[in-house]
């Protein structure tokens, strides 16, 4: 375990490009065991999830070749030499699950433990073993761990009671090579799933629709290799925006999709900052004076205000003038970061799934620890705003979605050294 030292009070302002979603390249991974030949990714962030879940690529018997310096990897699966993947590797990221998927549309099998991951609230996977159970997947649990084969799998009609994201991912790759037609009812419509229905699309598969409520698989026998570029992460984006407005910076982001940005910029201008799309993908902030709050914000499936970005705006608004309210109606335990931002000096007061935060003039250094990844990322863009000195212990949930994030950090004008 690391801890970040910070020493806040100096602006985070400069240009920056924005790195490889994590959220994208995880299910986009998985899927390369579906492709019966190479497939050549770039712009892969260099993070702890993805270079676990290369690992449990290589457990399974593809050749993996990443070259850091160019942020590419090179996976062929063509020669797998098993479907069963360890438990200790997938009790520590919830992405896991989605292996099955590919597994089960691969080879007709798959085992592995129930996945781990970040401790922000319930994340059942019903949604998704109901869905392959339809389909033809018989699922045997053996204590914690879930045994999956079919003899066939058949397209089928899919009507989810709640968008999960995971859920729509894992069935995208389950019917990527079933028989017959596969359609998904009230499918997650996050850049993400978007992204990964691209990458099936670029290896051979018919898929329609992604971006709405109903995603449609037209099921093939064969998928090959392809070349796909992993787009950039969204919330590394809104991650450096909120410390930029939280010290008082101008920032630039390079490779931003305007799209997928909607409701954290429309949330930030509430707040005073000003935007201005230079590019296509080029994105100008400059914040206001002091920044402002009396408002309420309610988190949601896409596109309404992403849950992973709660926790960032949670710290910004700490500074704003007023007072506002956070409504988290995706994980029920995702305001772990409030508790610690008080002992920074901000007011904030939680009840269930709401938290109330009343703006402070400024924030002090303190020493803080990080429950999970977004939470850890918050502290640290907190502790840059505060007067002297924090220590943000927890970077190894931090690192699990931020490429060396002391470094950008450091490089926008931060003081910050992890140890």
């Amino acid at each position: 375990m690391g801890t970040y030292m910070v020493r806040g009070g100096r602006k985070i302002e400069g240009e920056f490009a924005v790195r490889g979603s994590k959220n994208a390249a995880l299910p986009i991974l998985a899927a390369c065991l579906l492709a019966e030949d190479e497939v050549i990714l770039e712009n892969i962030p260099l993070i702890t999830d993805v270079f676990q879940t290369l690992d449990i690529l290589r457990e399974l018997g593809c050749t993996v070749s990443l070259s850091e310096e160019m942020r590419t990897v090179v996976i062929d699966s063509r020669y797998l030499k098993g479907t069963e993947i360890g438990n200790e590797t997938v009790r520590k990221m919830r992405s896991s699950i989605l292996f099955l998927g590919a597994l089960l549309g691969r080879e007709k099998q798959g085992k592995l433990a129930y996945p781990g991951g970040c401790a922000i609230g319930k994340r059942p996977i019903d949604l998704h073993l109901a869905a392959f159970e339809k389909m033809g997947v018989t699922i045997r649990e053996e204590g914690y761990v879930l045994d999956c084969r079919a003899e066939r799998i058949t397209g089928q009609h899919i009507y989810l009671n709640f968008p999960s994201v995971g859920a729509t991912e894992n069935i995208l790759l389950l019917a990527a090579k079933a028989e017959g037609v596969t359609v998904i009812h009230n499918a997650a419509r996050e850049p993400e799933v978007i992204s990964l229905a691209r990458f099936l699309r670029a290896i051979g598969a018919e898929v329609y629709g992604e971006g709405t409520a109903s995603i449609m698989v037209e099921g093939v026998k064969t998928l090959h290799g392809a070349y796909f570029s992993i787009p950039s992460d969204r919330i590394e984006g809104g991650t450096f925006l909120c410390a930029a407005a939280m010290t008082g910076g101008e920032l630039r982001l390079k490779g931003l999709e305007r799209e997928q940005m909607g409701a954290v910029l429309e949330v930030m201008r509430m707040t005073g900052c000003r935007f201005l799309w230079e590019e296509s993908d080029h994105l100008w902030m400059c914040p206001p004076k002091r920044l402002l709050s009396d408002f309420t914000i309610v988190t949601g499936p896409f596109p309404a205000f992403p849950t992973d970005m709660q926790p960032f705006m949670m710290s910004l608004l700490t500074l704003a003038k007023g007072n506002c309210m956070i409504s988290e109606t995706v994980f029920e335990a995702r305001f772990s970061q409030g508790e610690e931002l008080c002992r920074m000096g901000a007011d904030i007061r939680i009840s269930g799934r709401n938290a109330s935060i009343y703006g402070v003039e400024k924030l002090h250094g303190a020493e803080v620890f990080a429950k999970d990844l977004r939470c850890g990322a918050a502290l640290l863009v907190a502790a840059l705003a505060a007067e002297g000195e924090s220590l943000v212990h927890g970077s190894e949930y931090v690192e699990r979605g931020y490429e060396k994030i002391e470094d950008a950090f450091s490089f926008l004008g931060g003081d910050i050294r992890l140890t």
